[in-house]
């Protein structure tokens, strides 16, 4: 009788591309390195690992506001929508501006320049320093528990190569599907990567198959497995009415998909914090905000990084929820290898009119996609601008009383057609302009580097 074996295929996997797992597997010792020299009697915070399809962000701002309300607690999160502080949060805000700049020119940049003086193969790239300026913030402000989401995945991803305390994955999707693998298990089994010896792993993740996989990642790494299911999600739907705490319409939990993110949080900070004030916890939860998640940018606007399948079908529902009947213009914009068809299927069933535009990095061709997905969305109109503040200001345009705008699809568009900031609005949409070509010899020895991370979104 056959019985899958899967920490065995995860070997066979890194056999077969022994080039490739290596030279990841590098990266991550090469992390641990920087972060062993930089706090040599271990790094002070706690940190909680999270990965995941979707979900990502809202959990991991969940867990930072659950924890401060015994001290403080941060967050590493990606992406990031107008402006690379975004990614580092500290009970609940962003960073300063003033923070990453000290933290990148008086601890990580000098570090980094140093070890690649020793050694040019030894260049950190755009995520791995982004990590250690993360690191650096949460000693600078005494962080005590911190939630670091993953970029990519997990078994590889950077992240990886960080010692926790925890580790989360909240579900196992299509996204990402050339990085991770064409296959479900490929995906599944790449997420539960995050799995460490000793290292508590939760999970809301539902499906039997991949739970399947899950369960063996755990049993083979020696990691105690916690799965929350519906019986979780709905005590705490019931704790919170007990305690009428009512959701603002700006916040994560009122739309009902966050309410898995948030069990998810909750059944983490219980294990790691077994005294917490619950109440306090549940007050925080309910206040919770992240921008770009069910964002109301203004009057009957909103703006939404559900940028794959899963996320869009859990956006579509939630927008039937709460505008009923309501005309819904949606300026939609696709970047990287997603695959439309799949994403206008959920868009197809709210949408009244359609405006397809691209994302500014690695984004998809508006024309193409509108055609591609034409026999997908039967009679409903779809327009498309080749420039994303164009295509919202056609939205305006169409715009009647009574109908909502909502941006989604991609944060590189959101960013494009929202960011108030000209010069960040350029250098995001320009981003890894400097390692595109070669610069033309001028007697300055050119060293091949590694080329950075696009940013992760």
């Amino acid at each position: 009788m056959f019985t899958a074996n899967f920490p065995y295929y995860n070997v066979v996997d890194q056999i077969y591309h022994a080039e490739w797992s290596i030279a990841k597997l590098a990266r991550h010792e090469l992390l641990r390195r920087s972060i062993a020299t930089l706090w040599p009697d271990g790094h002070p915070t706690q940190l909680i690992h999270v990965a995941g399809t979707g979900g990502k962000g809202s959990t991991c701002r969940f867990l930072e506001l659950g924890f401060s309300c015994i001290g403080n607690a941060g967050a590493f999160m990606s992406p990031h929508i107008f402006d690379y502080r975004e990614r580092f949060s500290i009970n609940g805000e962003f960073v300063s501006r003033e923070d990453v700049m000290a933290a990148w020119e008086e601890r990580v940049r000098p570090h980094c320049v140093r070890i690649a003086t020793d050694n040019p193969a030894h260049v950190h790239t755009f995520h791995e320093a982004s990590i250690l300026i993360a690191l650096t913030l949460f000693e600078r402000h005494q962080v005590q528990w911190a939630a670091i989401e993953t970029g990519v995945g997990g078994r590889y991803d950077q992240t990886r190569a960080l010692d926790v305390v925890a580790t989360a994955l909240t579900n196992v999707g299509s996204d990402h599907a050339h990085l991770l693998g064409s296959e479900l298990w490929q995906r599944a089994l790449d997420k539960a990567g995050i799995a460490r010896t000793g290292v508590p792993f939760f999970t809301t993740e539902q499906a039997p198959a991949t739970l399947e996989i899950v369960r063996q990642v755990c049993a083979a790494a020696g990691a105690p497995l916690i799965e929350v299911g519906d019986a979780e999600v709905a005590a705490l739907e019931a704790a919170l009415q007990a305690h009428t705490l009512e959701p603002s319409p700006d916040s994560l939990l009122h739309a009902d998909y966050q309410k898995r993110n948030a069990a998810l949080a909750l059944a983490v900070i219980r294990r790691l914090a077994p005294t917490i004030d619950e109440d306090a916890v549940l007050r925080a939860f309910a206040n919770a905000r992240l921008l770009g998640r069910f964002w109301r940018v203004e009057d009957d606007i909103y703006a939404d990084i559900a940028h794959n399948a899963e996320k869009i079908e859990a956006l579509s529902g939630e927008i039937r929820r709460q505008f009923g009947g309501r005309g819904k213009i949606l300026v939609v914009g696709i970047s990287g290898q997603r695959i439309s068809s799949k994403v206008f299927r959920a868009l197809a069933e709210i949408a009244h009119t359609i405006i397809v535009t691209s994302a500014s990095f690695k984004g998809q061709d508006p024309a193409r996609v509108r055609e591609e997905v034409k026999g997908i969305v039967g009679d409903i109109p779809v327009l498309v601008a080749f420039e994303p503040q164009q295509a919202l200001r056609t939205a305006r345009s169409l715009q009647r009383e009574g109908e909502i705008i909502i941006l989604t699809g991609s944060t590189y568009m959101i960013e494009q057609a929202l960011n108030p900031d000209p010069y960040l609005r350029f250098m995001s949409a320009h981003f890894g302009w400097r390692m595109e070509e070669p610069h033309e010899a001028t007697g300055v020895i050119h060293l091949n580097l590694p080329k950075s991370t696009p940013p992760l979104r």
